[in-house]
């Protein structure tokens, strides 16, 4: 009661109501135009990208295959040694796929598994498709082997000494058949 006598007398400001707007509710989405054109934009991107990225998966199976073939060559070699026997592998270039296999069951324990490289094409010059490790580790069978892909113009080459040594690199040269696999060609940059 008191307060109404106060508002009455004036002492007390009127209560006024202020008309507002109504609040408008930010858009919470995007627009059709806005989809449109960031895919647009992604699909040119895309495209770009891909073929790169391709190459690059291609150039890293070509190195992941000489990887195989070096490490298969080596642990035969370092069987024979440990064997105190020969160890023989046979290299199959021309197969479809190109693989590294032991010769026959006398040289089991030579290789743990075959090595088969898959999409990848291999081309060697060795004087025969066996290369032999004696119990030293050198060997009678000295050459290169060179690992490509179709879908790259990257190759990986691998050469073989007569004392067993093996070194890898990018090949440079061109290659019409594998007597064309020159050790020369093989550079050292891996």
């Amino acid at each position: 009661m008191m307060i109404r006598v106060i508002h009455s007398l004036g002492w007390l400001p009127k209560q006024t109501t202020v008309y507002q707007e109504p609040r408008q509710v930010a858009s919470q989405g995007w627009t059709l135009l806005e989809l449109a054109i960031v895919s647009v934009i992604a699909g040119i991107l895309a495209s770009l990208a891909i073929p790169s990225m391709m190459a690059m998966a291609a150039k890293s199976k070509v190195q992941a295959g000489l990887a195989q073939v070096k490490g298969a060559l080596q642990e035969a070699q370092r069987s024979a040694i440990r064997m105190g026997k020969e160890c023989r592998v046979s290299v199959n270039a021309g197969s479809n796929p190109p693989s590294i296999a032991v010769v026959d069951s006398s040289y089991a324990g030579c290789l743990s598994q075959t090595v088969v490289l898959t999409d990848l094409s291999m081309l060697e010059n060795f004087n025969g498709a066996n290369i032999r490790f004696s119990y030293k580790g050198n060997t009678n069978n000295w050459g290169t082997i060179i690992i490509h892909s179709p879908n790259t113009t990257t190759r990986h080459c691998l050469v073989i000494s007569a004392l067993g040594i093996m070194r890898s690199g990018v090949y440079t040269g061109t290659v019409a058949d594998a007597t064309s696999a020159y050790s020369d060609n093989c550079k050292s940059s891996l």
